[in-house]
């Protein structure tokens, strides 16, 4: 058995990022309750993991349940059905983690060593903790009036008449003109 370092940051302006260690035999359902945990928050939403590459594209998922959106004939690979280390092919492995597909919440996960394990370490467990996280219901206002985050300016150009023949930017450039010409 080896134990995995993992560096997961939160995709969101405060960087806040935690090191989680992880027994290779440990399903990605402890992954995902270890970084819920280490980030705050307490919430029972959805969420799965990517197999990532190098440059962060999602490749494999492995979803906390079963929605339905496996191609078909296939069935998907759960949480708690997989270990981490099944899927951890090079020194550097990449995931990206999902949680909350309303709020979605985006994590970065990358491996940054492996050890042996510690004969009274309990894992997973948070080795580092840096920056301060969001509360889990930060991005609520965002979904609450999506009018508010709007300005006046952006509300004075919603109100602009897209027939105003004195708006040069109406309907922009050669497609204005025309569409003007032949749909009038």
């Amino acid at each position: 058995m080896s134990i995995y370092r993992f560096r997961v940051l939160i995709d969101h302006s405060s960087e806040a990022f935690r090191d989680i260690e992880i027994a290779s035999e440990q399903t990605f359902l402890e992954f995902h309750n270890a970084i819920k945990e280490a980030f705050g928050f307490k919430g029972q939403e959805m969420a799965c993991f990517y197999v990532s590459d190098a440059d962060w594209n999602k490749g494999i998922e492995v979803p906390l349940a079963d929605m339905g959106f496996a191609e078909e004939g296939q069935v998907p690979l759960l949480m708690h059905e997989v270990e981490v280390g099944d899927h951890v092919r090079d020194p550097d492995q990449r995931f990206v983690y999902a949680y909350d597909f309303l709020h979605m919440w985006m994590f970065l996960v990358e491996r940054i060593g492996t050890t042996e394990p510690e004969p009274d370490a309990t894992y997973p467990r948070v080795v580092m903790a840096m920056g301060h996280a969001p509360d889990e219901h930060a991005k609520d206002d965002d979904l609450e009036d999506p009018m508010a985050a709007l300005t006046e300016e952006d509300l004075d150009e919603r109100e602009a008449d897209p027939y105003d023949e004195d708006d040069d930017d109406a309907y922009g450039g050669e497609f204005g003109e025309g569409y003007e010409e032949e749909y009038r």
